[in-house]
């Protein structure tokens, strides 16, 4: 059985913050052991002392700049993650109560709600998601970002269409006959945010506050 294309980078950015922090700590323990030693008791023959010492000082200097900026880029991840569950628990919202189609009896031009996009692009534009093993992510979230510009647009065209002059009641009902039918653009978007919902619960549970927001879906 063959391992995932992604597996050893994975199990790479999942080593922990507290690995690194000791690896630095024993590093710079070492080093500073070796140097008291030296200075205490070592004569000219052992010099070769110095290099070791410097040399670990040195892989401890390192390995605390790789991890601060993994941390730094743990966190980074996990607010756009944040951010990612709350845009998608107000667009859930968005696409249920916001878009309920018209009354037959009594169609009427109206205004409707404009889905955000603003988590999705900071995430994309940030590079926060550019480590391998994101890769679904960051598919969805392109298709995601596409639709919901397409959707947008459209419905400022819709919008202006109905309210720059008198619409006949049959085209009102033909344009929300469009909008809500099988396979349409709104239905198409409901599929995505289904989707990304899943994948946010499915790959980044283990991510603290991911599910605790997606929960507030209901």
């Amino acid at each position: 059985m063959s391992r995932p294309a992604g597996l050893p980078a994975r199990l790479l950015s999942r080593l922990s913050r507290q690995f690194f922090a000791a690896l630095t700590l024993a590093c710079l323990l070492t080093a500073l052991g070796i140097c008291v030693w030296w200075v205490a008791v070592a004569d000219d023959a052992d010099s070769h002392f110095e290099p070791a010492a410097s040399g670990l000082a040195l892989v401890a200097a390192v390995t605390g700049v790789y991890a601060e900026r993994r941390a730094a880029a743990r966190e980074r991840r996990a607010q756009a993650l944040h951010a990612l569950a709350d845009e998608l628990v107000k667009n859930t919202e968005l696409l249920g109560a916001g878009f309920a189609p018209l009354d037959p009896g009594a169609p009427r031009a109206r205004v409707h709600p404009r889905l955000v996009q603003s988590a999705t692009d900071a995430a994309l534009v940030s590079g926060v998601f550019s480590e391998p093993g994101h890769e679904e992510l960051l598919t969805l979230l392109h298709r995601w970002r596409d639709g919901v510009h397409d959707f947008n647009r459209r419905l400022d065209l819709a919008e202006l269409r109905t309210y720059v002059s008198e619409v006949p009641a049959a085209e009102l009902l033909a344009i929300d006959e469009a909008m809500h039918r099988a396979g349409g653009r709104l239905d198409g978007l409901r599929r995505l945010r289904a989707g990304l919902e899943e994948l946010l619960r499915r790959r980044y549970a283990e991510q603290p506050g991911v599910t605790a927001r997606l929960d507030r879906l209901g």
